[in-house]
């Protein structure tokens, strides 16, 4: 009777596997999700953060790069403004170079287990990102094992209904003619597709704490509450029933997104 060659063990049974859970959050404005980002990654003691922008490059073949922030745990301080690391963009999309670059991020933290905070490029949706460092935890890609993975996005009440209905092609980097890269899609059509897909919506209410709002405009308590409401329904109405929608993103956690661990990964998109 034939006997087939007994495979090699890799010591998986003996050794100690860190376990990451990671939350993905997405959004078209680069103020709200900067706002929410240094919230939620101020709401847990132990969260690394990758924050990713997309910057001009005339020297790059695909014409941009990609700016990455790591922030460790415990160190804020370099979350917003931070030293980047700029690395040419040489995948076919934006979507794939997120992607590949987590996994690098991670293998490169082979020890680390806690939650991980990624904070997409504006107007990159999460739910590829999250399948493809699903697939890459399955099939023992990755240095750790991915206990959960949810897609979030910020959406910043001010200006939110005059984005939604913006036909014009959203800008995900630069702030002038000469260096503004602008997505194929309309602004409108990448809000909308950002809250469909997300598992947990955040929403960042209109009036700051000192009675004005992002744009420095100030409102009274009653129109700001009717406008708020008005405002949460058509985020309802976008969003997945399944969603969690958070009326006030400075008043959740990360430990409110993550909920209960399991293994396999679990995409919640």
């Amino acid at each position: 009777m034939p006997r087939h060659p007994s495979l090699p063990s890799w010591g998986n049974a003996e050794a100690e596997i860190p376990h990451v859970n990671l939350v993905l959050l997405t959004g078209v404005d680069r103020l709200a999700l900067d706002a929410v980002a240094f919230s939620l990654a101020d709401s847990h003691s132990n969260v690394r953060v990758a924050a990713y922008d997309v910057t001009p490059d005339p020297d790059s073949p695909t014409g941009l790069s990609l700016a990455r922030t790591i922030c460790e745990p415990g160190d804020d301080s370099n979350l917003l403004g931070g030293d980047a690391t700029i690395f040419p963009m040489d995948d076919c999309c934006l979507t794939c170079a997120c992607k590949h670059d987590l996994v690098r991020v991670m293998t490169a933290a082979a020890e680390w287990s806690g939650t991980m905070l990624a904070v997409l490029p504006v107007g990159i949706e999460g739910t590829a990102v999250a399948q493809y460092l699903a697939d890459s935890s399955m099939l023992g890609d990755l240095p750790c094992a991915v206990d959960t993975i949810h897609v979030a996005t910020a959406v910043g009440m001010d200006g939110f209904e005059s984005k939604l209905f913006d036909d014009d092609r959203l800008v995900i980097a630069g702030t002038t003619d000469d260096d503004t890269v602008l997505d194929a899609r309309s602004t409108g059509v990448v809000q909308a597709r950002l809250i469909r897909e997300a598992a947990h919506v955040l929403m960042l209410p209109t009036l700051a704490a000192d009675g004005a709002g992002l744009d420095g405009a100030v409102l009274s308590s009653g129109r700001d509450r009717e406008e708020t409401e008005r405002l949460s329904a058509i985020v309802a109405a976008l969003a997945d029933p399944a969603a969690t929608i958070h009326a006030d993103a400075h008043c959740t956690d990360l430990h409110a997104l993550i909920g209960d661990v399991c293994t396999p990964p679990r995409v919640r998109v």
